[in-house]
């Protein structure tokens, strides 16, 4: 980027570096911006710092003590306070839930300066306090919303009244998922793959999708489930499996560091989430010649998958038609193989580089 004048100076904001999808958006971005000669900052709340990212870090993790005393807290408010003081920043970018309504309020208007909120999620409350009287006092510094799809734009719009809801979508880094694709998996049999947390609220509905892969003919033709994500409820899926009798046939392999070598050498994805943002996993997928099964939640699946061209877009919440089109992928293998072969192409507008140029557009703005 050419600012011979003035070189752009950015803080992106996540709770972590590791695990979610709107952490890695940060990490990924944040090797583009600097790309452009851009100066770039990361806040970090807590927790790993796993991803790859390009920057500057300041971690509050240091300055919590055990018990995250009212000392620890008054230590991080001053040390974020100064930071922002201290640094002045062209650009503040949010990619935050917020779920205690005092302590945003406290940030968004006596510690941020004015800053862009991403919105990741079809679950507005994540982002939202219920009295639409509180959330504008909340984002009164808030100069611009992105939402990561058409569905989740709208819905900011029209349930909170913002107009200055932009659109752009999350990014994903090709390159590394070419390299990280290629590492050799060992395993000797035909698979499936479903991906995510195995988090108590149940977001992503691995319970469904082990029921309908057991009463599918995937079992019968020895083609297994591979799970991969790790969480509270792993234990009672895995009881769940020795109920229908699948312990041999589902995998749970716990949280992977790579998992582009599992869609490499899968035959396809499935997903039944209750609502997502915009699921980067369909993406990753799809760049590595993957063809996906998902229900069509909301939102994301319907703005990434065409139906019968690069995967199976299942009505929602419709799980016999799920068993449909899985058994489909097996038994019509013109159609699986027409999708696998248009998988990488579509989602090739979803590239870093591409991403990456739509929020420089917003910075010129």
């Amino acid at each position: 980027m050419s600012q011979k004048s003035h070189r752009l100076k950015i803080c992106l904001v996540t709770v972590t570096l590791s695990d979610g999808g709107a952490e890695r958006v940060a990490a990924d971005l944040s090797l583009y911006f600097e790309s452009q000669g851009i100066e770039v900052y990361h806040v970090v709340f807590s927790g790993k710092i796993e991803y790859n990212y390009a920057g500057k870090l300041f971690h509050l993790e240091h300055l919590k003590d055990k018990r995250n005393s009212w000392w620890s807290r008054s230590k991080r408010f001053f040390a974020l306070k100064k930071f922002f003081a201290t640094n002045h920043f062209d650009y503040l970018i949010d990619f935050r839930t917020k779920e205690y309504f005092l302590q945003e309020f406290i940030i968004h208007n006596f510690i941020y300066p004015k800053f862009i909120q991403t919105v990741h999620n079809y679950h507005l409350e994540y982002y939202f306090n219920k009295s639409k009287i509180l959330t504008k006092l909340m984002y009164l510094n808030c100069i611009e919303f992105i939402s990561v799809s058409k569905s989740i734009q709208k819905k900011v719009a029209t349930d909170y009244g913002y107009s200055n809801s932009g659109l752009i979508y999350n990014p994903s880094n090709f390159k590394q998922t070419k390299i990280d694709s290629n590492e050799f998996l060992n395993f000797n049999f035909e698979f499936i793959v479903a991906a995510g947390r195995l988090h108590k609220n149940n977001v992503k509905q691995f319970d469904v999708i082990i029921e309908t892969y057991a009463k599918s003919i995937l079992p019968s033709k020895k083609i297994k489930l591979v799970i991969l994500g790790d969480g509270e409820l792993k234990d009672d899926l895995i009881d769940l499996s020795v109920k229908l009798n699948m312990e041999a046939y589902v995998i749970f392999e716990g949280f992977v560091s790579n998992p582009f070598k599992y869609y490499k050498n899968a035959l396809f994805l499935v997903m039944a989430s209750k609502f997502e943002g915009f699921p980067m996993v369909i993406i990753e997928a799809l760049s590595c010649q993957l063809p996906v099964v998902t229900w069509d939640f909301n939102s994301g699946p319907s703005e990434i998958i065409k139906n019968m061209e690069n995967g199976i877009l299942v009505e929602n919440y419709n799980k016999e038609k799920l068993i449909e089109a899985m058994n489909l992928f097996v038994t019509d293998n013109n159609l699986y193989l027409q999708c696998k072969e248009n998988a990488s192409s579509s989602v090739k507008h979803f590239s870093l580089e591409n991403i990456g140029n739509e929020w420089l557009k917003v910075f010129k703005k």
